[in-house]
């Protein structure tokens, strides 16, 4: 019996020893790391977003800016008949009580952490949802920011919209502080420009119990802005040149440009969308919009490369003056077609224009004068040329672009080089690089690189850059009094910008597309003719002839610009 009782208190003895040991090991060795999953069981961060930097145009005037609304939320912890009280809350806020179901079950994370229900609801019906409190356990209104537009669609498709962060990038996002429910930029100048404009997340720091109900406020950070961003977009100019889309409800683009510098004073993409709709979460609108199969999400001017057409005609002719292929004087006879091989070429004058010297053909876009002048430029030759304006490539522009397209292949056979004389077959360009090739003309010393940032914050970011093309003066002089009689000669293609305020130079296009009777239709131009101020480029998708809606929405932008230009400006 002894025997047995000595037995067991050693085995005490030892036992005791061993979880001493166990103890002590556990407290010096991991005593820090266990503390610490103990603090991240007990403590945790409820954030409070930043408000988005503003963004403005050249002038001040709001773009996009940071709102405070009313949102109804829901803290679940608090929630003791969850049924019964989303059956009281839906008649307040116009709302089934499935569909609140449904958003809550979607939105909830941690007991102690709101669940959104309705991101925005006037102040009457906050009101009335907090005199009604004692019926709503668990229903709190909040003050939460989200994204505004002051202008609605005006330039949505060049600033994009916000969203809660994509689920693949969210881990990339967390070392920054986003959480789940923080909007951050999703597309355009909101995403290129998120970092600057989203700012330090603030929030409370709380305790916790084992089942993770609120114990109390620890401590607290308060959030910090995002930074300012200044444009160079004339809102003004943006709003007047989408209202000419929207009347006509044309699809396309415009891009206006600063000729010296390369500043986008416009950047229009038709159709456009409601960003608001995204920082809202407008369910219904965001679905619309992405169903839409016009595809208003697609900047146009700098991701739509189409067919050319009759604008790169004075490229062309640039390209045979500075080569010696062709002088101011060169005449051409235009049957209404160019025989090469055993196939014709038509003008789109079938009976011809007569004796045709460079500048009239200009005038008139006869296609018959370009093709000879291509052909007699041979592919390498005219594809330098188009190539050295940028064509092919990117413009250097802030975000996604489309290089276009310029033929690749060693050799174009005679026929194709004469189409891509005067811009169709083997091309393609975006509205951004046409304007950039206006802009070439307008300035007569270089290619611009185009830019819409002026400053983020305090410090100025944008400034020009520039490429010098080496044309000569008398040649750059014969383009543009060519361009000039587009718009102002009687038989001028262009007559429809002709202003009575302001002389405009310019060149109108009708690219054949694979839609028959559905061309597109371009202008490239410039004004004033004598001093630039501007240079632009107008597309309208299977718009029909260059000389209609472009060349009357390019007279619109010319007597805007000189209407708000100052004097000797």
């Amino acid at each position: 019996m002894m025997d047995r009782l000595c037995l067991l208190r050693r085995g005490i003895v030892v036992g005791l020893a061993l979880l001493v040991l166990r103890l002590a090991f556990m407290q010096l060795a991991h005593g820090a790391a266990y503390r610490q999953l103990a603090d991240n069981n007990r403590l945790r961060l409820v954030p409070q977003a930043a408000a988005r930097g503003v963004i403005l145009d050249r002038q001040g005037r709001q773009l996009a800016t940071s709102r405070r609304q009313f949102r109804v939320a829901v803290i679940p912890q608090e929630v003791a008949n969850r049924r019964a009280t989303m059956k009281r809350l839906g008649p307040l806020v116009d709302l089934p009580p499935g569909e609140l179901d449904w958003r809550f079950d979607e939105d909830r994370s941690l007991p102690f952490l709101p669940a959104t229900l309705v991101s925005s609801v006037p102040k009457p019906v906050a009101l009335r949802i907090e005199e009604a409190h004692l019926d709503l356990p668990g229903i709190v209104i909040e003050q939460a920011i989200t994204r505004a537009y002051p202008l609605g669609s005006v330039a949505a498709t060049l600033l994009g919209y916000v969203g809660p962060p994509d689920p693949d990038a969210l881990p990339a996002l967390k070392p920054y502080g986003v959480s789940p429910q923080e909007l951050v930029g999703r597309a355009g100048l909101e995403q290129t420009l998120d970092a600057y404009l989203r700012g330090r997340v603030g929030g409370s720091l709380i305790e916790v119990n084992h089942v993770a109900r609120q114990v109390r406020v620890v401590g607290r950070r308060e959030p910090v802005a995002g930074q300012s961003v200044v444009l160079t977009i004339d809102a003004k100019l943006q709003a007047l040149i989408e209202g000419q889309f929207q009347q006509h409800q044309q699809p396309g683009a415009c891009v206006v440009l600063k000729p010296d510098t390369g500043e986008v004073l416009a950047m229009v993409s038709f159709p456009a969308f409601d960003p608001e709709a995204f920082a809202t979460r407008q369910r219904g609108a965001i679905q619309q919009v992405f169903r839409d199969p016009r595809a208003p999400l697609m900047n146009r001017a700098t991701n739509g490369a189409y067919l050319p057409g009759s604008i790169v005609k004075p490229l062309t002719a640039m390209t045979a003056l500075e080569q010696g292929v062709a002088t101011a004087g060169t005449t051409i006879q235009c049957p209404g077609f160019l025989t090469i091989g055993n196939r014709k070429f038509h003008c789109w004058n079938r009976d011809g224009h007569g004796p045709m010297t460079l500048r009239e053909a200009l005038r008139v876009s006869c296609n018959v004068y370009f093709m000879d002048v291509g052909r007699r430029l041979g592919q390498e030759r005219l594809r330098s040329g188009f190539a050295g304006i940028g064509f092919g490539r990117r413009t250097g522009w802030l975000m996604e672009e489309q290089a276009g397209y310029l033929p690749l292949r060693l050799r174009l056979n005679e026929g194709e080089v004469a189409l891509l004389a005067m811009g169709q077959g083997d091309i393609l360009v975006t509205p951004l690089q046409a304007a950039v090739l206006a802009a070439a003309i307008a300035n007569q010393e270089w290619v611009v690189e185009p830019w819409v940032v002026k400053a983020v914050g305090e410090v100025e970011v944008g400034h020009a850059h520039t490429r010098p093309l080496g044309w000569s003066p008398a040649h750059l002089a014969v383009v543009r009094e060519g361009m000039l009689e587009v718009i102002n000669h009687p038989d001028g293609t262009g007559a429809r910008a002709k202003s009575e305020l302001v002389r405009i130079a310019g060149k109108t296009g009708t690219a054949q597309t694979h839609i028959q009777g559905h061309p597109h239709a371009w202008f490239i131009g410039f004004c004033p003719a004598e001093n630039p101020a501007i240079a632009m480029a107008v597309l309208a998708e299977h718009g029909g002839s260059g000389g209609d809606f472009p060349a009357a929405t390019a007279k619109v932008i010319c007597e805007a610009v000189v209407a708000d230009r100052p004097p000797h400006g």
